[in-house]
């Protein structure tokens, strides 16, 4: 991949990453009309997978055999576990120590995370080993999190 486009995929993701801070606050303004933090994930997943049939609906991808699905590995399935927990904590999380903070500490979370993964090549993804410099982008993030959280 050349370097113009590695550009444009980090802003998609930092535009991915504005989105995903306004999923807080959206789902926590949420909860308490429907019941609670569960209910207000339960709508925020029956939203998104009414976007995707519909977005699936109009692209006509097709639809892989019963032999695909079954070369799987069983861990492949359950992606979207990770996501009802990271919503719902998030909508618990956001109302109790703000936006800045819970997004800040999920950050580091994740990065932190993504250099193991990456090194040990974690489900399925190429080897990207460790370095120093990496060790300090992660501690620099946790660092920034801490002050994010504390001032």
């Amino acid at each position: 991949m050349n370097a113009q486009m590695i550009w444009v995929w980090m802003l998609v993701g930092i535009a991915s990453g504005a989105l995903f801070a306004a999923q807080g606050p959206v789902n926590a303004r949420l909860a308490p009309a429907i019941g609670g933090p569960l209910m207000a994930s339960l709508v925020s997943f029956i939203v998104g997978a009414a976007i995707l049939f519909a977005i699936n609906a109009f692209t006509l991808p097709q639809l892989p055999s019963a032999t695909q699905a079954a070369g799987v590995p069983w861990w492949a399935w359950i992606g979207g576990s990770f996501g009802v927990a990271v919503v719902t904590l998030t909508v618990i999380a956001v109302p109790k120590i703000g936006v800045a903070a819970w997004v800040s500490a999920l950050i580091a979370g994740q990065l932190a995370a993504s250099v193991l993964y990456d090194h040990y090549g974690a489900f399925g993804q190429a080897v990207r080993e460790v370095n120093w410099q990496k060790l300090i982008g992660v501690a620099l993030l946790l660092a920034g999190a801490w002050f994010v959280r504390r001032f």
